[in-house]
């Protein structure tokens, strides 16, 4: 969006415009400390850098980092002598962050971010779990969303290796 294209938000709404999620999860370090990370998770986090960005204090910050660890939203590493966090991003957990992030771009904006997201999700992780290749029986081969046989008879799905 251009800046003469900007949306004209509603004084409750800018309330709401700087808090993590909108507002939703409140005004706390474990929500501000979630949207960095959903915001950015290919960045190496240093708790130096999340006390600098969140304006939270150094224990509360650390006292967030271990529960994220313990929900396995994110990893620890050493680097050097200094401990460095990083997203998880095949966490199931990070997926659903993300969405709802988007969620409240596309309520506030009008915009269609997070079915887009849902959308890649789909298609880079879920379909070929859900959508077989081809099925296949004696008679028939029917490739595409229909898979149906023809004669009714047993229809047994092929996967296919690269």
């Amino acid at each position: 969006m251009t800046e003469g294209n900007l949306p004209v938000l509603s004084a409750e709404e800018e309330m709401y415009l700087d808090e993590p999620y909108g507002g939703l999860f409140g005004d706390t370090v474990m929500a501000k400390v979630v949207e960095e990370l959903v915001a950015d998770p290919t960045m190496d986090y240093r708790p130096k850098y999340l006390v600098d960005i969140t304006g939270k204090s150094e224990g509360s910050i650390q006292t967030v980092l271990k529960k994220l660890l313990k929900l396995k939203l994110i990893e620890k590493k050493i680097d050097g002598k200094h401990p460095v966090y990083r997203v998880r991003v095949e966490s199931k957990k990070f997926a659903a962050l993300s969405f709802l992030a988007y969620s409240m771009l596309d309520d506030r904006d009008g915009t269609d971010c997070m079915n887009v997201a849902i959308s890649d999700y789909y298609n880079s992780v879920l379909r070929d779990e859900y959508e077989p290749q081809a099925v296949a029986n004696i008679d028939n081969w029917v490739v595409g969303p229909g898979m149906t046989s023809a004669d009714e008879s047993e229809i047994r799905t092929i996967s296919v290796s690269a």
